[in-house]
């Protein structure tokens, strides 16, 4: 064991005794737990809901989406799509925004679209209030908020149209009679009170404008080679506009990063002012012990080892806050994803208990980031253990 790590394990918070550095010691220590800790919690908490929001987006859209303009006939384009290999599903669709009217002349504008509706449930993850057998040429599916509004349950009567879609015999849009046959909820975004899914039969009848589809939803076999498949698909494809989920949706998913730094610059205040208490508690220990350092000085020791001692005992003090507060974030983070001991409504988030989710990287800033702010604190604490000069040390007390 080196030299300068016995000193300052001897002068750990000013040695035996009580005094100010003892209980300025504690108190950065302390800092330095609560600092981590809080960090680690409120990142996996954000990885928790950022990941849930993520895999309902992808449920509901899929991983890619081939779009292009109406002159483009994207069936033999679907063919080759659907050959890929790393392709696991494919749907063509058509869309159009339009409106909805129920019994009690309530009305929402929505936007319709078209599907196969057999592959409704193999291609969307989401959940169904209820399902009824209704014929699929005259079967829609709405989301939940959306029914509430309307007022309306499986088996309902409802009329849609198009309003840019006009009839070519009298030019007004065409009204067509439906039924509710699934009541969806995706728990994402706005897409329960927006999006209704119809058959390509019915998209047929109120589309009377639209001669081609619009696009195709395509979900992957392997999600992590999604960039390599987008790549693939964009040179071979020029012509058409390819997107991932996380295009589509790029300002939710800046947002929620935007969130995570914010949050963590934040709380890293916690670790700035425990670092602050850890220069006064070396300040202290250093004036305690300036008699000590001067007999150090005066055998021969320089002044790197003095500045080394003080640094070593800065990390040992910092470091312990800092290990505390990281192995008990992750001790709770583990407990949370067996037991579920922190709930939340779940009528308002759709889930009963708080996710947690913390990723190696997490762990690794936040060390990287105490281990920063204790560095300094103690590099500006060791400074003033050689200010002082070796008769003055060894005068001190006198």
């Amino acid at each position: 064991m080196r030299f300068e790590y016995l000193i300052a394990k001897k002068f750990m918070l000013g040695g035996s005794g009580s005094g100010p550095s003892r209980l300025n010691g504690w108190v950065s220590i302390i800092g330095m737990i609560i600092g981590t800790f809080a960090i680690l919690i409120s990142l996996s908490v954000m990885n928790g809901f950022e990941e849930r929001v993520i895999n309902k987006l992808i449920g509901f859209e899929g991983d890619l989406r081939i779009t292009s303009n109406s002159s483009t006939n994207l069936e033999q384009i679907f063919n080759q799509i659907i050959s890929n290999p790393s392709v696991d599903e494919a749907l063509l669709y058509k869309e159009r925004v339009g409106l909805i009217l129920a019994k009690d002349d309530s009305k929402r504008i929505v936007t319709f679209k078209s599907i196969n509706m057999d592959n409704l449930s193999s291609f969307y993850n989401i959940d169904y209030i209820n399902n009824a057998k209704i014929e699929s040429e005259k079967g829609i599916a709405v989301g939940y908020l959306l029914a509430q509004r309307l007022n309306i349950d499986v088996g309902d009567q409802l009329t849609i149209m198009s309003p840019v879609d006009q009839s070519n015999s009298i030019g007004l849009p065409l009204l067509v009679n439906v039924e509710v046959s699934k009541i969806f909820n995706s728990e994402v975004l706005d897409f329960d009170d927006r999006v209704v899914f119809i058959s390509e039969e019915i998209g047929d009848r109120i589309f009377l404008r639209k001669k081609n589809y619009d696009g195709i939803d395509i979900r992957l076999k392997d999600r992590n080679k999604l960039s390599h498949v987008k790549l693939k698909l964009q040179n071979d494809y020029k012509k058409l506009s390819i997107n991932s989920w996380e295009d589509l949706h790029k300002a939710l998913i800046t947002a929620m990063r935007l969130e995570r730094l914010g949050a963590l610059a934040v709380l890293c205040l916690i670790i700035l002012v425990s670092s602050f208490n850890l220069v006064s508690t070396l300040v202290l220990v250093i004036i305690q012990k300036i008699r000590q350092i001067g007999i150090l000085r005066a055998i021969g020791s320089s002044s790197k080892n003095i500045r080394k001692i003080v640094l070593i005992q800065g990390v040992l003090i910092g470091g312990i806050g800092a290990s505390i507060g990281i192995v008990a974030s992750l001790l709770l983070i583990t407990i949370q994803n067996i037991y579920g001991i922190i709930p939340i409504p779940s009528d308002i988030y759709f889930i009963n208990q708080l996710p947690m989710i913390i990723k190696p990287n997490d762990v690794l800033i936040v060390m990287f980031i105490s281990l920063i702010f204790i560095i300094v604190s103690s590099l500006i604490a060791s400074r003033q253990a050689i200010i002082i000069g070796i008769r003055d040390s060894l005068q001190w007390e006198k």
